[in-house]
Formats: C-alpha cells, sequence, structure tokens
C-alpha cells in the first residue's frame, strides 16, 4: 500500500511541477526577461515549507505513516527539483553570471530553510488544534 501511495503522491507532484514550470517559463508568470530560473526556486521553497509541515503534524501523530510517506516522499519528492537547481546554478557560473548564480544558491537555500521552518511551526500548530 505504501509503494501505491508513494507513486500516487509521486505522479501529483511531478504534475504539480511540470504546471509550476509552465506557469513561470509560459503561462501568466513568465519571467524569463528576468534571467532567473524562478520557477525551481519557488518549487524548492513551497517543497520545504510542504516537507516541514507533513514531517512535524506526522512527527505528533497526525497522519498515518502511508500518507507521510505518500505525501513527503511522493509529493514532495516529486514536486523538488534539487537536482535541476545544481544544474541551473551551473549553468549562471558556466555564462559567467556569478551574481545571479550566488543570489540563486543563497536564495534557495535560506529562503527553503525560512519556508521548511514555517511549515514546521505551522505543522505543530495544526497537529495542536487537531
Amino acid at each position: 500500500m505504501i509503494v501505491a501511495g508513494v507513486m500516487l503522491g509521486g505522479a501529483l507532484g511531478a504534475l504539480a511541477r511540470y504546471a509550476t514550470g509552465q506557469a513561470f517559463n509560459s503561462g501568466p508568470l513568465a519571467t524569463s526577461g528576468i534571467g532567473l530560473p524562478l520557477s525551481t526556486l519557488v518549487v524548492n521553497v513551497v517543497g520545504s515549507f510542504l516537507l516541514g509541515l507533513i514531517t512535524t503534524v506526522g512527527a505528533h501523530g497526525r497522519l498515518s505513516p502511508l500518507m507521510r510517506t505518500a505525501l513527503g516522499t511522493g509529493f514532495v519528492g516529486a514536486f523538488t527539483t534539487f537536482s535541476t537547481f545544481e544544474l541551473e546554478s551551473d549553468f549562471l557560473l558556466r555564462e559567467g553570471r556569478t551574481g545571479f548564480a550566488t543570489l540563486y544558491v543563497l536564495g534557495n537555500l535560506v529562503l527553503g530553510y525560512l519556508a521548511l521552518t514555517a511549515g514546521r511551526a505551522l505543522g505543530a500548530r495544526l497537529a495542536a488544534a487537531i
């Protein structure tokens, strides 16, 4: 059952990742003029928040192991794109855009960590309220 949950969560996470990329790359939130791969930044920050939320609510016993694994490993695992983040950072550096590369790396790390912390805080409040 857990494998099926990871598969379903992964499929939904991959679709959400694709939709986010489309929105930022060619949709209403397109940012091609900025020169910074914002869709990956957004996905990593949102994913960090969700993982913080899921793990905290789960640690308080408010999510079954199946749901925690399906959401955390499946959905968030497919939704976030750390390998893409690494590739895009390398691309910015290879183009000599060191300032953008530094901003991009720090943005992913700092905003991702802040989002994770916010997700944990919200998760603790939700777990206490349920």
